[in-house]
């Protein structure tokens, strides 16, 4: 049986996936699409030279591939997935799944009639596959905790020192992206473990006083509160830039509760451990602190990136082609992790409104939001579209863009060894 032919575009990001779809017995990597050359360098010393490199996405289309990996430039990866899935090829995007909700809308509606063509779309939430918050999927379903009540997730990272790495020239887009939009790592746990929906967003920024110092447009910190289809509430940070990184999640139910670890009094981190508090009303309360290890793939997953989340959303999207059947994370649920983040922007740029989180598994509610470009790019700043900020059009020095430009100059002549 032939293996699974594997294209991917953009050699960073890409690389970590491509290191998993090589490792696997069934798939193959067989081309790259990189501008970079010194990024596309890097990616074929490891994954060899027999990987054919293209420029353009098109042409990486037409190498007769049956997977692509969207790991590029985030605001294009929805209009990039509509593309290969029309063309009948697998789709596993990283995130975020769009950048419009008019793109979600037409990405819906291509990736649902691919689907029924045996064609599928994928998200790559990598933290929805963490040792704790496989755990905590395992114990919801178990009932450990009841019904949820309340929950919270954060991802915060101080990306300055590394700015001129993962933001490599101005205007990238983690340049100018409003701080609310970048929510599945955040968001995404939660939605995965609970099978939940959100219905309502009312999102609120701290406003942009240290993110212009190393080039950032965008506000400092963006946060939303959730009401989630059982009525549930969830705070969510979706993109912090404090001084102390953290990826974490706490639930709350009717008859416990679910914490991973954070930051201990000496600043090791221990977010690989699970606190679990059983607890129905007026009974006592038992507790349990511990690391969950891997229940399964617990070997294969230890190398791998993203605390092994990179190993199981590779091997969960083999197994939804090998089987056919709908991947874990699919196109509703991807957008059920992204909107919010979208709308709740909106909602700051309001004041706080409160706004519908629209379910687009169904077509009368898609239909509402096809026209619905409303975009922060200010490359393509037009009627009605937002500033990256609540302050409106934030200032970057020229002397922060030459720094940022000298140390990526210097990163580049050392990396490409």
């Amino acid at each position: 049986m032939s293996k699974v032919r594997v294209g991917i575009l953009g050699a960073k990001r890409g690389l970590g996936l491509a290191r998993q779809f090589k490792a696997h017995p069934e798939a193959e990597v067989v081309a790259l699409c990189e501008k970079d050359e010194v990024s596309a360098r890097k990616f074929l010393r490891e994954l060899g030279r027999k990987v054919e490199v293209y420029r353009d996405y098109r042409e990486l289309l037409e190498h007769g591939l049956d997977v692509v990996v969207l790991a590029g430039y985030y605001p294009d990866h929805a209009p990039q997935a509509v593309e290969a899935l029309k063309r009948g090829i697998n789709v596993l995007s990283e995130v975020c799944a769009c950048h419009t909700l008019a793109q979600g809308v037409e990405l819906c509606r291509v990736a649902e009639e691919a689907q029924q063509k045996g064609v599928h779309y994928m998200l790559a939430e990598n933290c929805c596959y963490f040792n704790t918050v496989q755990e905590m999927g395992r114990l919801y379903r178990e009932g450990a905790i009841g019904e949820l009540s309340y929950a919270e997730g954060e991802y915060i990272h101080n990306g300055s020192r590394i700015w001129h790495i993962i933001s490599p020239y101005y205007l990238h887009w983690r340049d100018w992206l409003p701080a609310t939009y970048y929510c599945t790592h955040s968001l995404g746990p939660i939605v995965k473990i609970t099978g939940m929906r959100p219905t309502k967003v009312v999102g609120f920024v701290s406003p942009n006083r240290t993110g212009r110092l190393y080039r950032k447009m965008g506000d400092d910190w963006g946060v939303f509160v959730l009401t989630m289809e059982n009525q549930a509430i969830v705070r969510i940070i979706a993109w912090g830039y404090g001084p102390m990184d953290s990826t974490w999640y706490r639930l709350y139910g009717t008859e416990g509760a679910m914490e991973t670890g954070r930051w201990d009094g000496d600043g090791r981190k221990i977010e690989s451990l699970l606190k679990v508090h059983r607890q129905k009303v007026m009974e006592e309360a038992s507790v349990e602190v511990y690391e969950p290890p891997f229940r399964r793939f617990a070997e294969e997953a230890s190398g791998a990136g993203h605390g092994g989340g990179d190993f199981f959303v590779v091997w969960e999207f083999m197994e939804a082609l090998a089987h056919n059947r709908r991947p874990p994370i699919d196109v509703y649920m991807a957008m059920d992790m992204t909107l919010p983040g979208i709308l709740a922007y909106r909602s700051a740029l309001m004041g706080g409104v409160p706004l519908e989180v629209p379910d687009f598994r169904r077509e009368d509610v898609r239909r509402l939001y096809e026209a619905d470009t409303w975009d922060p790019d200010p490359r393509k700043a037009g009627p009605g579209d937002p500033p990256p900020s609540v302050l409106g059009k934030v200032e970057i020095s020229e002397d922060v863009k030459a720094l940022l430009e000298e140390k990526t100059r210097r990163y580049r002549e050392e990396s490409d060894g």
